[in-house]
Order: structure tokens, then sequence, then C-alpha cells
């Protein structure tokens, strides 16, 4: 019987606003108060290559980079040298840009389903992040009413290792209570959402509204468009996994 349901953040639940340009932005004025300045061109080339350092770690290491790290690699490509204090500084306000935004934005339908899913499911959250933090992507969750829903939120940075290892998914599972075999994930990923969820016994649904990812069809036990679909598709979900 499916007792419990796990979603993916980004492309999933979220859409939109990843912070780039305002990332950029403050960067170049720090450079600048240390007479360092560099183009907007430079700064979007070191930009492209420290997040290509991102990526590579999410997929080859599976863990995120603390900001910290992103900023040495920009640093360094750049070749400016800020004083301690300066990288201090700049490492909270990289992290908090999406909150002096409108942020992500909830994908159409989520608001009215989840609170329906979440009286008949026990909820969990399974995120990796990548520049803007757990404690910043729970800020919009309680923006929009849906923090409390959740039982258990499990991002990246966190607990140090990201999708599609095991231990996330079992660490999650464990929380709300249930065996994989009584879960289901839904995610738009294949390579991180749906081989970590089938790797450990869960059921694999695939969010197709964003990523259109039809590729990932033969890994998903169920998948769907819009938001609407979910709560019948569910149903044939919900009896034990052979």
């Amino acid at each position: 019987m499916l007792r419990a349901l796990t979603f993916d953040f980004w492309g999933t639940l979220y859409e939109g606003a990843y912070g780039d340009h305002e990332r950029i932005d403050l960067l170049e004025e720090a450079l600048a108060r240390h007479r360092q300045p560099r183009t907007t061109h430079e700064l979007r080339a070191a930009y492209d290559h420290a997040w290509s350092v991102v990526d590579r770690a999410w997929r080859t290491e599976h863990r995120s980079l603390p900001i910290d790290r992103w900023l040495a690699e920009m640093l360094a490509f750049l070749e400016v040298d800020l004083p301690e204090g300066a990288l201090d500084y700049l490492c909270r306000p990289l992290e908090e840009v999406l909150l002096h935004s409108d942020g992500p934005v909830l994908i159409e339908g989520v608001a009215d389903v989840l609170p329906r899913l979440a009286r008949r499911f026990r909820l969990g959250l399974i995120s990796d992040v990548g520049l803007t933090p757990g404690r910043v992507l729970r800020e919009f969750l309680r923006r929009d009413s849906l923090l409390d829903l959740f039982r258990i939120l499990t991002f990246s940075d966190e607990i140090g290792m990201t999708k599609p290892v095991s231990a996330v998914f079992l660490r999650t599972v464990g929380a709300l209570g249930v065996s994989p075999q009584e879960a289901a994930h839904i995610g738009d990923l294949p390579e991180t959402d749906l081989v970590g969820a089938r790797a450990v016994g869960m059921r694999t649904v695939l969010f197709l509204g964003l990523s259109n990812r039809e590729d990932g069809l033969p890994l998903a036990d169920a998948a769907f468009s819009e938001y609407g679909e979910l709560e019948s598709l569910l149903v044939g979900l919900d009896s034990p996994k052979p």
C-alpha cells in the first residue's frame, strides 16, 4: 500500500528564478569597490566556469559544493584577490539573492493538489541544491504555505550528498516511517530522481510538465504533465510493488 510521497523541488514543484544575473551584479560591485573591476563578459565567463565545477561535483561526486568554494573558483578564474573580510561578507548575499526578488514560482496546480495529498499521504521533499541552500528554499515553501505539509525536508547541502545516492532516499523514507516499497518519488530528472528512487525500491513518477524528459519513461512507473492528473495517477500505484 502506498503510504508516502516524496517530491523534488526544482522543476517539479517550482520553476524559474536561478539568480545568475543578481550574483554577477553583486560580484561586479564588490570587485569595483576593491579596485579590481572586471567586465561583464569576464564575469560571465568566470560564472560559467565556476558553475561547471559545481555541476561536475553534482554529477560525478554526488555532492553540493558550498558557496565559498564556488566563489573561490570565480575569483581564481578572474585572477583577483579579495580580502578575507570581503569574502565572508559576500557569501551570504550570494546565497540569498532569490529572497530579494520574486523568487521561484509554484508550478500550476501544486498549491491545490499538495494539501489534498497531505491528507492522504506522508509527504517528504528531496532536493539537490545549487547555489541557493536549503535554508533559503524553506522560505519559499513557507511563503507559499507548503512548509507544514512536509514531514521531512532533505536538502543536499545539509546532508552532504545528492541524488541518486541511495542513502538520500532511504534517509527520507525512514524519517517518514515507511518502507521504500510503501513510497513513491515524484521528480523531473530521470538520472537523479528516478534512478535513485528505483534503486531503493520506491515507485517512480516522472513529471514531464517542464523538462519533457520522455527519455525517462522506461524508468518511470507512471508519468504526468499537469498536476490535475496526479491524484488519479496515484490510485494506480496504490498497491504493493511486485
